[in-house]
């Protein structure tokens, strides 16, 4: 939990000195006073559960890009001095490349929990949340996550000591039904994982259907890393019912083969349209792009502000490559950087109240957040895990950039967080069917 370091002391040569009884009492009195006295540092480990690899091997960029930021915020706590003497520390061996898996997670998360460790951070795949947030309750380890949005995670009475710097699923899957009923879209075929998260996504999205009468006249459930083949059976059943819209809610290894599936089947035409929970990555296969293309995902809006701007420009410096700012790469750093920037302002706050830095302490202070990070104000709805009045945005994938293997989203509009209602730019939507790979 914390390591304490020696700053100052001060060094005796017994030999020059008298014995006691020489030594007149004032000059006892001056050395006493003039010795420096000893300054302690206390260092405070973090934990770290990131993905940086999926299970079956493909780089998860933006997983590793979390944990770039998130170092970058514990080197600006660092070298501010925004704790004092006092650091914070995550040591290499105290992360784990978990591949946003939920078998073992918890257990995984034991390992770092039974270490001094004051917090443990990432924890960004909702499935592998809840086993680690069920684990974090037995060791009372607080856990603070910048990307796992399960709605069933909002509860504290459920998780006591689990917090996140995002929203929970209601303000990411219903806005996907929210804007096919704003296209005037009735019917859908529907994908979803049965994982916590997936689970917990349905649910959002059969209420949200329900509200604006859109019918699910397909559903789909299965378990992570169902096979291609599989899925292309799925997709075909899709085609041969003549559905022309599909809202898909799974992680992003099987939302690339649901679009690979839907390019086999030639459903990227003109007059569909297709909603999913997560962005595709740069460096997928042009089947998965040009399959994918015109879809809408939604994703954090992050306001423009001088330190998301110097943000940006360190962590291209650090990576010696230049970052899209519409990159999912880039919001789960910079929302990364701020789920630090919790805990050290919390650490902050306990010092300052006078009270001594523990768990407890800390899982109490992090409840209290309320502070300008460069994701914008963070700080927890009342009742809740989940972020308050997150600005969330909605991206249009527009297919490969000039270099031919970057892919383009663009921004096609966002969620007024005063009246919640959707702000949608049509001219800027580039629809299915609307480019022709080469």
């Amino acid at each position: 939990m914390k390591q304490l370091f020696l700053k100052g002391s001060i060094t005796l040569n017994p030999s020059r000195l008298l014995p006691a009884s020489m030594i007149p009492r004032t000059v006892i009195v001056v050395l006493f006073l003039c010795a420096p006295l000893a300054v302690f540092a206390e260092v405070y480990d973090l934990g770290g559960m990131y993905t940086f690899h999926y299970r079956d091997g493909r780089y998860a960029n933006w997983g590793d890009f979390a944990r770039r930021g998130a170092q970058l915020a514990i080197d600006d706590i660092n070298n501010s001095n925004m704790l004092g003497d006092d650091v914070l520390r995550m040591l290499p061996e105290n992360v784990i490349d978990y591949h946003c898996w939920p078998e073992n997670a918890g257990l995984m998360a034991e390992t770092l929990m039974k270490k001094n460790i004051i917090a443990l951070t990432g924890a960004d795949c909702s499935g592998p949340a809840v086993e680690i947030a069920g684990m974090a309750e037995k060791y009372q380890v607080p856990v603070i996550s910048y990307g796992a949005n399960a709605s069933m995670l909002s509860s504290p009475e459920r998780f006591p000591w689990f917090v996140r710097v995002v929203n929970p699923s209601e303000s990411n899957e219903g806005y996907l039904i929210d804007l096919a009923a704003y296209f005037g879209v009735k019917e859908i075929a529907y994908f979803f994982t049965t994982d916590a998260w997936g689970l917990g996504a349905s649910k959002v999205v059969h209420t949200y259907a329900e509200r604006h009468g859109i019918k699910i006249l397909k559903e789909y459930s299965f378990a992570r890393d169902t096979s291609q083949q599989v899925l292309l059976g799925y997709m075909s059943e899709v085609k041969d019912a003549g559905i022309e819209h599909i809202v898909i809610t799974t992680p992003t290894p099987d939302t690339v083969r649901l679009f690979r599936s839907l390019h086999a089947h030639g459903l990227n035409k003109l007059g569909n349209s297709f909603y999913a929970a997560e962005m595709i990555l740069s460096g997928e296969s042009p089947e998965v792009v040009y399959g994918s293309l015109g879809y809408f995902a939604p994703a954090a809006m992050l306001a423009g502000s001088k330190k998301l701007t110097l943000f940006r420009k360190s962590l291209e410096q650090r990576l010696d490559q230049a970052i899209d700012p519409d990159s999912i790469t880039f919001i789960t750093s910079a929302l990364s950087y701020d789920h630090i920037m919790a805990i050290a302002h919390s650490i902050k706050a306990i010092k300052l109240d006078g009270k001594v830095v523990n768990r407890d302490n800390l899982m109490s202070y992090l409840r209290a957040m309320d502070f300008a990070g460069i994701t914008g104000r963070v700080s927890l709805a009342a009742g809740s895990n989940d972020r308050a009045n997150m600005p969330i945005q909605i991206f249009n994938n527009h297919g490969y950039k000039a270099d031919q293997k970057t892919v383009k989203f663009v921004s096609i509009g966002f969620v007024d967080t005063e009246t919640g209602m959707l702000v949608i730019n049509e001219d800027a939507i580039l629809w299915p069917g609307s480019l022709t790979p080469e």
